[in-house]
C-alpha cells in the first residue's frame, strides 16, 4: 500500500497529498498530530536527546507551545503540498511518542531530497531508528522514485553515522566545514553528508531486512 495519495477528481499538480500511516514490528508511522505538541516539545528541549543537534533546542527555555504548533503546521503543509513526508514514530506498546522523521525538500522533477530522524534518546541503539528509515526510505525510492536522497548529521554523531557507513555501506560524501554557530555551545558546526542513490537500494533494502530479522529476535515483542 502507498503511504501517499491523492485526492480523486483532481489533478496532480492540484490535489493535496494525504500521508496515510505506517506500521512496522514494533512502531507507527503517524502524520503529525496536534495530540503530540506536548511531547514534541519536551523532546526537541530535551539537551541530552538532541545532544547532536544542539542548534535546535532553543536553549535556555526550550521550544514553546507555539513554536511546536508553527512547526506542526509547515510540515502538515509540506505534506499537502507534496513537499515533506514528516512521520511522528510513536511505541506500538505504549503509544508514547518515540521520535520524528521523514524527508524535507522533496524536489519531484529532479528526483531528490533530504531525510532525517530524531528519536528520544530512551530509544536509541535498539533498532528502532532502522525500522522507521526503513519505512521512510522505501517510501521514497519505491512510491515517489526518487534518484537520490541526502542525509546530513554532525560529526560526533556515531550512531547516525554507523548507520550509513556501515549498516548502509553509504561513504561519506562531502563536509559542510563550520556550516552554523550554535547559540548553546557557541560552537561551530560542521555537518557530514551521505547521499543514497536509487540503484543502491535494493542491496540496502536487502540489507536492512536482514538486520530487522536480526533484531526481532534481540528484542523481542
Amino acid at each position: 500500500m502507498p503511504s501517499s495519495i491523492t485526492q480523486n477528481n483532481m489533478t496532480p499538480d492540484d490535489a493535496p497529498h494525504i500521508q496515510l500511516p505506517i506500521e512496522t514490528a514494533r512502531l507507527t508511522l503517524d502524520p503529525p498530530s496536534e495530540a503530540d505538541d506536548e511531547a514534541m516539545g519536551k523532546m526537541f528541549s530535551d539537551v541530552e536527546t538532541m545532544a547532536y543537534l544542539r542548534f535546535k533546542t532553543k536553549e535556555p527555555h526550550g521550544w514553546t507551545k507555539p513554536d511546536i504548533v508553527d512547526r506542526r503546521e509547515l510540515q502538515e503543509a509540506g505534506i499537502a503540498k507534496g513537499k515533506v513526508s514528516t512521520y511522528y514514530i510513536h511505541d506500538k506498546r505504549t503509544g508514547e511518542l518515540a521520535g520524528v522523521c521523514g524527508a524535507n525538500n522533496i524536489h519531484v522533477d529532479e528526483r531528490h531530497s533530504d531525510v532525517g530522524i530524531i528519536l528520544w534518546k530512551k530509544y536509541w541503539n535498539n533498532g528502532y531508528g532502522t525500522e522507521a528509515l526503513y519505512e521512510v526510505m522505501r517510501d521514497l525510492f519505491e512510491e515517489r522514485k526518487m534518484h537520490k536522497l541526502t542525509y546530513e548529521t554532525t560529526e560526533p554523531n556515531d550512531g547516525m553515522r554507523h548507520f550509513l557507513e556501515v549498516s548502509c555501506g553509504t561513504p561519506l560524501t562531502y563536509i559542510l566545514q563550520d556550516e552554523l554557530m550554535c547559540p548553546s555551545t557557541n560552537k561551530w558546526v560542521s555537518f557530514y553528508a551521505y547521499v543514497i542513490f536509487e540503484e543502491d537500494w535494493p542491496r540496502i533494502k536487502a540489507t536492512l531486512l536482514e538486520t530487522m530479522k536480526r533484531g526481532a529476535a534481540k528484542y523481542p515483542q
